[in-house]
């Protein structure tokens, strides 16, 4: 089994310590990344993590590298793979305690083969279609194989059943190719009835491989080890208050208003809307119910994976109550709540929610908005010529299309969020290997502290406060414009 000290004590990573010590130890520059600070000197920030499969480890070995300089988090949110170490930064200790290595225990302890909990046969096929480079092949020749033999006996049935008159022996020929036809067309049939089982077994379950029960159980088990057993005990945890919190240089909005939150990002099917957990709760219980919900599934929701996983509902839902339907109503303008949600992975949604720490009332930022981004594109199906794009490459720019834009879009129209945003290359790693190597997370842990390592070493604290300034006050600007424009016609 992995010690913690397998990631911690890799060469690569001390490296990297030695890297920042270089830069910003008692010879270096001052590491500056934010105004807000503990007692202790802790810099505070806000932290999204994207979401990414098994790639997730690698979010750990970058917030290990931003808590070893000394670097807490405020208000935390995540989807999928991100939703998982944001809930386990968030339960575990107080927030001006390191996390990390806590995490990594967690992670050392988890049997990641485990998470696929389904039916055998899929676990098999899921386990060769990801590890095996050569299945996709042998599929195809499996399929070619049935193909030719069907074709052969077919064959060999008519070109005997032709010549029997003639040949009176070959019709000892005619028997064994009916015989052999036939039973062969039963291994087929049998095949498909099969199949045909479970892909019933699979609309049943929710179009999904895998229950995702082992998942809830263990996350289940990391927040109730931590005092998380119900949605209060999450926001408490969330918003507990930081020792000695003060500010680096004088700020007109003081600090009475920095709360820390927690946010996980799913999908609802039903209503066809993107769900922010806890904060959205009231849609699905009634206020003084909202602890029947349990918080391991907010978490659950936002990783379930499209037929991967099964979807997660939330059942029960009073959706004729009067108070229930106000805020369907006043949120999303659903006039008819469901009394079922079914989830799937916020990632199809918002895979990378930063704008969830735009505050469009704040001229000058106390603390920045940090982003860990996860790029696991393949070099020749990130390339602009198109034509040279493999099958999986352009259906995953499609889906990519799809489940980016959203964020893309904000990001686009917020350029200086990008100087918060360092991102961990991944393209050798496939995001769905649930049979990863301890090898594999190891160097995945490794390439997430080297990314952060780069991004400390080049952010500028003032150029982001002086950058979110400028841009806000353009904002204002063109707003007021408009709304003098709008006068002059009226």
């Amino acid at each position: 089994m992995l010690k913690i000290e397998d990631f911690t004590n890799n060469p690569d990573v001390k490296e990297c310590v030695e890297r920042l010590e270089r830069e910003f130890g008692s010879n270096g520059r001052p590491f500056v990344v934010s105004d807000v600070l503990d007692s202790e000197n802790h810099q505070y920030v806000n932290l999204v993590q994207k979401g990414g499969g098994v790639l997730g480890v690698a979010l750990v070995g970058y917030t290990y590298i931003l808590e070893y300089m000394g670097i807490r988090f405020m208000r935390l949110a995540g989807t999928s793979a991100g939703a998982i170490n944001t809930s386990l930064m968030t339960v575990i200790g107080r927030k001006e305690e390191a996390k990390s290595d806590k995490v990594l225990d967690a992670i050392c302890k988890l049997n990641f083969f485990n998470l696929v909990d389904g039916h055998p046969v899929a676990r098999m096929l899921i386990k060769n279609f990801i590890t095996n480079t050569d299945f996709n092949s042998n599929v195809k020749k499996w399929i070619a194989g049935i193909v030719i033999t069907l074709l052969f006996f077919v064959t060999g049935d008519f070109v005997c059943l032709g010549l029997q008159k003639a040949v009176p022996w070959v019709s000892v020929l005619t028997k064994t190719f009916f015989i052999l036809t036939g039973f062969f067309l039963l291994i087929l049939a049998v095949l498909l009835v099969y199949i045909s089982t479970l892909l019933k077994r699979l609309k049943n379950s929710g179009f999904g491989i895998n229950p995702g029960d082992y998942f809830y159980d263990w996350i289940k088990q990391q927040l109730q080890a931590n005092g998380v057993h119900t949605v209060d005990d999450l926001n408490k945890k969330a918003a507990q208050e930081i020792n000695g919190l003060y500010l680096r240089v004088p700020h007109e909005e003081g600090i009475a208003d920095l709360k820390g939150d927690v946010t996980f990002i799913t999908s609802e099917l039903v209503t066809e809307n993107k769900i922010q957990f806890p904060a959205m709760c009231n849609l699905f219980r009634k206020a003084g119910d909202i602890n029947s919900l349990q918080p391991a599934g907010f978490i659950r929701a936002s990783m379930s994976i499209p037929v991967f996983f099964e979807s997660y509902f939330i059942n029960d839902i009073p959706c004729t109550d009067q108070d229930i339907k106000d805020v369907w109503l006043k949120t999303f303008g659903e006039t008819d709540p469901p009394s079922t949600a079914r989830f799937v992975d916020g990632g199809i949604l918002s895979n990378f929610p930063i704008n969830l720490f735009y505050n469009p009332k704040v001229l000058f930022p106390r603390l920045p908005s940090f982003g860990i981004d996860l790029d696991d594109t393949k070099p020749d199906d990130s390339a602009k010529t198109a034509e040279n794009w493999s099958l999986a490459g352009y259906f995953g720019r499609m889906f990519n299309t799809i489940r980016f834009y959203y964020d893309k879009d904000f990001l686009i129209k917020n350029q200086f969020f990008k100087k918060g945003i360092g991102t961990i290359q991944l393209a050798d790693f496939n995001w769905l290997n649930f049979f990863i190597t301890d090898k594999d997370k190891i160097e995945m842990f490794v390439r997430g502290a080297k990314a952060a390592t780069d991004f400390l070493i080049q952010f500028d604290w003032d150029a982001y406060k002086n950058e979110r300034s400028d841009m806000q006050q353009k904002l204002l600007s063109e707003q007021k414009t408009s709304e003098s424009k709008s006068r002059v016609i009226i």
